[in-house]
Parts: structure tokens; sequence; C-alpha cells
């Protein structure tokens, strides 16, 4: 019996789909002409939008500072960034606060606290990115040092061809992953660059990456050298020199803030135990979760201790190393 109701089953099968096949092959002449020029229209609508939204990206790039540094603080911390990112992230960040706000809003009653946490649950994503930023420059403004003396020795090889030299450089910079990167961003916006205006963005986006005075010099030795055809020999000597004698002023540095350093990471260690204290000496026993997130004054407290954490966290985060930079 159960044999029987396979075979049935597989012939059905068969049958409907060689129907929905001779349908499909019957109507197809006069169907497909109709799918692809609908096809064709969407993407050339989408290929329009695009273009739009890449014209008024490119506007507030140049017109918005804001604008500017949030799209060059994704293209330095983001993988998987593209021109359009900035757009995206400003639209997640603003259903962040929406979604955020809302839901403060049902827990706590109060449209200041709501809107205050939905804020700071919305800049959530632009401090980690800081962070990683601020991380990232910590180690290209140590890198850089290695890597300007090679970029010096191949820019002597190379016939003081810049390009070329940085090209050389990136080969030889394999332990340096982080600047390395920088690097090779750098010389694809010089191969590509169309006008002196893409190439001072492109210096503009290598020297934001690492953010010394090491770094805006070395900058503009290279767009010197590139735009201008200077030979930029003698100022990089100079620059790996002065480069050589901050690395004993930075070893002193590192040690004056390890105080610094583990007060950061002992302040949420202090300040939470001491909530809790505080919330079990107002809070009947049993009510503490109850007490925390459904009243106002509880989950205040729960945000407020939350915010100082990660503030401490990250200050700590930050001075765990001092820039290279004198």
């Amino acid at each position: 019996m159960k044999f029987g109701l396979v075979i049935e089953i597989i012939i059905k099968t068969f049958g409907y789909a060689g129907l929905f096949i001779g349908l499909w092959l019957f109507v197809r002449p006069s169907l497909l002409p109709i799918l692809k020029r609908k096809v064709r229209n969407y993407k050339n609508r989408l290929r329009l939008r695009k273009l739009q939204i890449r014209e008024t990206a490119a506007t507030y790039k140049s017109s918005r500072p804001f604008y500017r540094h949030l799209d060059m603080l994704l293209a330095a911390t983001w993988p998987w960034y593209s021109e359009f990112s900035a757009v995206y992230y400003l639209i997640i960040t603003t259903v962040l606060f929406a979604v955020s706000s809302t839901v403060y809003l049902k827990i706590t009653g109060g449209w200041v606290l709501a809107l205050t946490a939905g804020l700071t649950t919305s800049l959530v994503p632009y401090g980690i990115l800081s962070v990683i930023l601020h991380w990232k420059r910590n180690e290209t403004s140590y890198e850089l040092v290695p890597v300007t003396s090679i970029l010096l020795g191949k820019y002597r090889v190379n016939s003081r061809n810049i390009y070329f030299s940085i090209l050389d450089t990136i080969k030889e910079t394999g332990q340096y992953g982080t600047l390395q990167k920088a690097l090779i961003k750098l010389a694809s916006a010089i191969q590509s660059h169309k006008n002196k205006e893409d190439l001072e963005n492109a210096i503009e986006m290598f020297v934001f990456q690492i953010d010394t005075s090491w770094a805006k010099q070395i900058g503009i030795q290279i767009f010197s050298a590139q735009w201008e055809n200077k030979n930029i020999e003698t100022a990089l000597s100079n620059i790996v020199r002065d480069m050589g004698k901050t690395q004993e002023i930075m070893e002193q540095q590192k040690s004056n803030n390890q105080d610094t350093i583990q007060m950061g990471y002992f302040i949420p260690l202090i300040v939470f135990p001491l909530s809790l204290f505080f919330l079990s000496r107002v809070i009947t026993t049993g009510r503490y979760f109850y007490y925390q997130f459904k009243t106002t004054a509880g989950f205040t407290s729960f945000i407020i201790t939350l915010i100082l954490c990660l503030l401490g966290f990250a200050v700590s985060l930050a001075l765990r190393k001092p820039k290279n930079e004198i």
C-alpha cells in the first residue's frame, strides 16, 4: 500500500513538472522578451540610482566635514568598505536609535531617559570604530619608523620614482600588516588618480590612518615627489633620523602612563560593586531584577554603570600604548 502511494506521488510529480515545463515552452517566445525588457529597465533604474547616490556622496564628502570624517573612519576600519558605506552607516544608526529608544521607552516609561539611552546606543558603533581606529593608529605609528627607512632605500634604488618605491616597500613590509594595507591603498590611488584632487584625497586618507606629524610630513613629501616630481631623498633622510630619536622618549612616556592605564581598568571593578551594594540596600529581597530593569531608577543606574564601565575600558585601551609621536 505504501509502495503504491510512493509510485503515485512520483508519477504526479513528473506529470505536473512536465505540464509546467510544456506551458513554459509554449509561452516562452512571447513572454521572454517582456521579462528581458523589465529586467533591463530595472537594471537601468538601479544603475541610475547608484549614480545619484554616488554624486550625492561625493557632494557631501566635499561640503560636509562630518560626513567626510565618517567616510574616512569607515574606510580605515571597516573590512567591507565601499563608497556607499557612510550612507548605509547613517541609515543603520538611525534605525538603531529609533528601535532602542522605543524599547527603552517601553521599559522605563520616560521620554528623556529613553531618548538619552537610544542616542547612547546608536553611538556605540561609532565608539567601537573610533577605538579600532585609535588602536590601528598606535600600531602604524610604530610601524612607520622601519617602513620609512625601507621606503628611503627603495627610493634611492628606483631612481627617485616614488610610485615604484612604494610598491617595492609593500613587498618587504609583510610583518607590518596594518601599515602595509594603508600603503597598498595609497599605491592604488597613485596609480589611478586623474587629477590633483584625487592625489590629495589619497594622501589625506593615508595620513588619516596614522595621524601623526611624521605621517603628515611623509604625505607631503610623497605628494611633492609624485605631483611636482621633486627629489625628496634628503627630506626622507631627515625624517628617518628624527624618528629614531623619539624611541627612547616614547618608552619613558609608556612607563609614565601605567598608573592611568591601571586606573582605567579598576574603575569598572569599583563602580559596579558599589552600585550593586547601593541597590541591595534599597531593594526588597528577591526583587532585584524587577527594580533593575522594570523601574526608572534601577534602569537608569544600570545604564550609567554600563557607560562608566565602557568608558573606563576604552580609556585604558587607548592609553595602553602611547602613539609614537613627539
